[in-house]
């Protein structure tokens, strides 16, 4: 659950936010502000993550998340906000798990969720952390249903996600889970990747999977670079389809889960309809 961003350090006494009131939970990961978006109560909450008030690395509504105070990862600081419960992506090799354990400061600590079985059970750890088992059950159906693999599934388009930079989500991904879920065959594995790798352009241009899910920055616009790749992808137009959607799709599972799985639906919906309309 914790992506690799740089460390920032917010002071609610030198950034001009509310002082952080004590006792209470408080997060400095922007994935599991996301689920307490969906699960907690508003006054369980004494600080979000720094990365949660702003949209570029926001998972949670960052109108939800800007009523609370925000907080970095440094041991001193969520030290000094005296919280009943810290919730944190695994940290351990930085030490500041470590230094919370040694100041008697509760902490929940938990990775990346390789698989959705996995994600469905940290919604889980953390409804129970809280002591709100019942919202928290009432997100993993709504997770499990979005997830739902159709009865029969005839037809599989082949299909990629394609990063800035040539990434791409291979077999073994939670990426990888959600594309089968939904009634696509990865074509990662035909380009010989395993887990994440690197795609080049060029071998993607000569051998094109049917759609391309291609993440976009959070305004909605590719980076230069994207662009350029955006503009050669489009001579594959008659060959592909390339469904965009906001990258910040790709960094957690909770409550995300459901939003990628609503793109995926609707590109395969998509998909038939087109093939159905041109078929003779």
């Amino acid at each position: 659950m914790f992506r690799g961003w740089p460390l920032l350090l917010f002071l609610g006494s030198c950034s001009g936010q509310p002082a952080i009131a004590p006792g209470g939970i408080v997060s400095n990961n922007p994935c599991i502000d996301a689920i307490l978006a969906e699960i907690a109560a508003p006054h369980q909450i004494s600080a979000v993550s720094v990365y949660s008030h702003e949209s570029a690395s926001a998972s949670a509504p960052v109108d939800w998340a800007r009523q609370f105070p925000a907080l970095g990862t440094a041991a001193e600081d969520i030290i000094a906000a005296k919280p009943r419960l810290v919730l944190t992506g695994n940290l351990a090799s930085s030490g500041t798990n470590t230094a919370l354990a040694k100041a008697g400061i509760d902490v929940v600590a938990m990775g990346v969720a390789a698989t959705l079985d996995e994600d469905i059970a940290q919604v889980r750890q953390i409804a129970k952390a809280i002591d709100r088992i019942d919202a928290g059950e009432a997100l993993v159906a709504r997770i499990t249903q979005s997830i739902s693999t159709p009865a029969a599934i005839p037809y599989r388009p082949t299909a990629i996600i394609w990063q800035n930079g040539g990434f791409v989500a291979g077999e073994g991904t939670m990426q990888d889970e959600l594309l089968q879920r939904h009634g696509f065959r990865n074509a990662s594995s035909g380009f010989g990747l395993k887990s994440w790798g690197i795609l080049p352009l060029e071998t993607l241009i000569r051998n094109p999977p049917e759609v391309i899910f291609m993440p976009v920055n959070a305004d909605g616009r590719e980076d230069r670079a994207m662009a350029a790749r955006v503009q050669l992808i489009n001579n594959l137009r008659n060959k592909t389809s390339i469904v965009h959607f906001p990258d910040r799709l790709l960094y957690c599972g909770g409550p995300t889960t459901i939003k990628v799985s609503k793109i995926l639906a609707k590109a395969r919906e998509d998909i038939l309809a087109l093939q159905q309309k041109d078929a003779p």
